[in-house]
C-alpha cells in the first residue's frame, strides 16, 4: 500500500514507531541499579553542594537554597517533562521519596530545567503526589548535565558520591541501602 496516498496512514505508522522506539529504549534503560562503572556522568567539580550558588523553588513558588541542604544526605535528580526516560523514572523516585518522606536527614529532589508553568502544564506534575522543583535562574554550572535524566547523590558532608546519567529503578534495595548506609555514616 502507499502511504504517500494515505496521510492519516503515514501519520499514524510515524506515532506507532515513535512509540515503539521509546518502549525499546525504555527496556534498555530498566535493568535497575547500574554497578560503578556503567552509565555514570563524570561528577561536577565543585566544593559542597551547601555551598553552590542559587536556588530552586517548587511549583508554588516557594524557594531553598543548597545552603538550606547542610547536613543533610541530598538526592538530585535533574530532568525535564519532554525526556521520555525521565517520566520513566518518576514513579521510582516518588516510591523512594515516599520511602525517606518522614525522614528529615534524607532528601530527595526532582529537580526540572524547565520553568514552572511548563512543568505545571504536564499531567505527570498532578499526578505524582510528591513534590517537584525547578532552578530560580541562573542554574548552578555545576549541575548543569550533559544529559537528562541526571542523578547525583550527596552525603552529609555536601560530597558528590554518586552520579549517574539515565533512567534507574531509584526504589530498589541496593539504592535504599546505599542511603541508609550514607544517613547512619553521617550520625556518629
Amino acid at each position: 500500500m502507499n502511504t504517500q496516498r494515505h496521510p492519516a496512514l503515514s501519520a499514524l505508522f510515524a506515532a506507532v514507531a515513535l512509540l515503539l522506539l521509546e518502549a525499546a529504549s525504555a527496556l534498555v534503560i530498566m535493568g535497575g541499579f547500574v554497578d560503578a562503572d556503567a552509565g555514570q556522568p563524570e561528577l561536577p567539580a565543585m566544593t559542597r553542594l551547601g555551598d553552590l550558588q542559587g536556588t530552586f523553588s517548587d511549583l508554588d513558588g516557594r524557594a531553598t537554597s543548597f545552603a538550606d541542604l547542610r547536613g543533610k544526605v541530598v538526592v538530585v535528580n535533574l530532568w525535564a517533562t519532554w525526556c521520555p526516560p525521565c517520566r520513566a523514572e518518576m514513579p521510582y523516585l516518588r516510591n523512594l521519596w515516599k520511602k525517606f518522606e518522614g525522614n528529615d536527614g534524607l532528601r530527595v529532589l526532582c529537580i526540572s530545567t524547565e520553568t514552572a508553568d511548563e512543568v505545571r502544564a504536564h499531567p505527570m506534575s498532578r499526578e505524582l503526589d510528591m513534590p517537584l522543583y525547578v532552578f530560580d535562574p541562573p542554574v548552578p554550572p555545576e549541575l548543569q548535565a550533559e544529559g537528562l535524566p541526571t542523578t547525583y547523590i550527596f552525603d552529609r558532608q555536601g560530597r558528590v558520591v554518586f552520579g549517574h546519567t539515565g533512567m534507574a529503578r531509584w526504589d530498589g534495595d541496593e539504592i535504599v541501602a546505599y542511603l541508609e548506609g550514607l544517613l547512619g555514616a553521617g550520625a556518629n
